[in-house]
């Protein structure tokens, strides 16, 4: 029964789902076969869980996540300390977790496990930063990484790139993919990785401009090659000249297409600063992929307000930011992504918060009240076992 389920799941990114009740059933276009689907319920933030069956605090910052063809949730923070298998607590470039009730994570392995040498390409970035905010996305029947490697104040910072047959791995590297040097890009952090079509594109930056460039069909290399940096080019532009106004631009970038608009989300404030942080993700859309992005009064992202408002810090939960969508197992669009909250385990670092993306009578994207929940809610769809 269980290779029957996987079987079913693998074919789920082609399922149409029709029952609107407390369980779904998932029917697959090239098979026969179906795959229950459930809702339980959850509270934020989320648990990460040990082996030994107890929740350790783990500081999930900058989360990727996505539903795996094996039925499983999988989640990629920025490198942490935790708990890697039976090899006890240590620090984890790249760790990597699963779950399969979006309340409670389990470690699935390390992106960089036996790769340490994969981010010699910059090993400045290891003595005051490290692996930042992953983008993780199926290229054909891979699983491909990229990676911010850079460190505080870095003058070269790059994203790199990995691959695995699976969600966990084992991970093939492949080293740097850009740095700032080669695309001009300044503080070149930060990726997104995105099919328009069937071409592959990046879009990386912060702070000082949004960038983007096609990259080839494994998206293992960018599609110019040595010559890409004269095919870079920005969607939403540098609006602070040689300084930075963490308030007037954007890092943490996603971009999603809806209903014939492009929609680009990104993180402004302070990422960082404990409970103090003022991260929030601000929505810009644009009728094509290279923009303009502009805000509901029609203003460019770069021009008051900055964008249209998603989330932000409330009382309880700050620094709301670094944020991704995802779709669940029935097609339905989530909010991942990290904060600080105050009467949690730790208050000064960040956890990971899921929350359901509701849209405007405009079409506008938000998460409601447009703050972090914490009250008990529906999950989104699971794979019933």
């Amino acid at each position: 029964m269980k290779a029957k389920l996987l079987l079913v799941v693998f074919l789920l990114v082609s399922c149409t789902v029709e029952s609107s009740s407390s369980q779904k059933e998932s029917s697959f276009v090239s098979s026969s076969e179906t795959a229950e689907l459930e809702q339980k319920t959850f509270t934020n933030p989320m648990h990460i869980i040990q082996e030994d069956g107890n929740e350790l605090f783990v500081t999930i910052a900058d989360p990727e996540l996505l539903a795996g063809d094996d039925g499983y949730y999988y989640m990629y923070p920025t490198n942490a300390e935790c708990e890697m298998g039976n090899k006890g607590v240590m620090f984890d470039l790249g760790p990597i977790f699963r779950s399969d009730d979006m309340q409670n994570w389990h470690y699935a392995g390390s992106a960089f496990e036996g790769n340490q040498d994969a981010i010699n390409w910059n090993i400045e970035a290891m003595k005051t930063g490290g692996v930042w905010a992953p983008s993780v996305l199926k290229v054909g029947d891979r699983y491909n990484y990229y990676y911010s490697l850079s460190g505080w104040g870095d003058t070269n910072p790059g994203i790199g790139v990995a691959s695995s047959p699976t969600p966990y791995g084992p991970w093939t590297h492949y080293g740097k993919l850009v740095d700032q040097v080669g695309s001009g890009v300044r503080n070149g952090i930060d990726p997104h990785v995105f099919y328009e079509g069937e071409q592959l594109y990046m879009i990386w930056g912060s702070f000082f401009g949004i960038a983007i460039i096609e990259l080839t069909d494994d998206g293992l290399e960018v599609f110019y090659g040595s010559h890409y940096k004269d095919y870079v080019k920005y969607i939403i532009e540098n609006n602070n000249g040689t300084s930075m106004d963490i308030n007037k631009n954007y890092e943490g970038s996603f971009l999603f297409e809806k209903d014939g608009y492009y929609y680009y989300m990104g993180s402004q404030g302070s990422c960082c600063s404990g409970i103090s942080s003022t991260y929030r993700v601000k929505v810009g859309r644009s009728d094509t992929l290279l923009g303009p992005y502009l805000s509901k009064e029609g203003h460019d992202l770069t021009e008051e307000p900055y964008g249209e408002l998603a989330i932000a810090p409330n009382d309880l939960v700050t620094g709301t930011g670094g944020s991704v969508l995802f779709e669940d197992f029935a097609g339905e669009l989530w909010m991942a992504y990290h904060g600080f909250y105050k009467d949690g385990l730790d208050p000064n670092q960040r956890v990971l918060f899921i929350d359901k993306v509701l849209f405007d009578a405009e079409g506008w994207p938000y998460i409601e009240n447009k703050e972090a929940s914490l009250e008990e809610k529906v999950t989104p769809w699971l794979v019933k076992r």
